[in-house]
């Protein structure tokens, strides 16, 4: 499973990348990070990424590492 995890974040960078430069810390043209074309791409391979982190780890383990756009944007 640790393969499928490690190559969607990989697409999941990559698109970051673009999320960013369109947000631009909400100095761009976006009034929210939502508004951003990415945004939508970002939060579905975020979404897998925790549907298989939930289903392949222990619970303790998905609480500490589950993702959010939001906090994936700001670093």
């Amino acid at each position: 499973m640790d393969h499928a995890i490690n190559s969607l974040k990989g697409f999941l960078d990559a698109e970051l990348e673009e999320l960013r430069d369109e947000w631009k810390d909400g100095k761009g043209a976006y009034k929210k990070l939502s508004d951003c074309p990415s945004y939508k791409t970002c939060k579905a391979y975020v979404d897998a990424i925790n549907v298989l982190v939930k289903a392949y780890y222990h619970p303790e383990y998905v609480e500490r590492y589950k993702l959010s756009v939001k906090e994936l944007v700001s670093f």
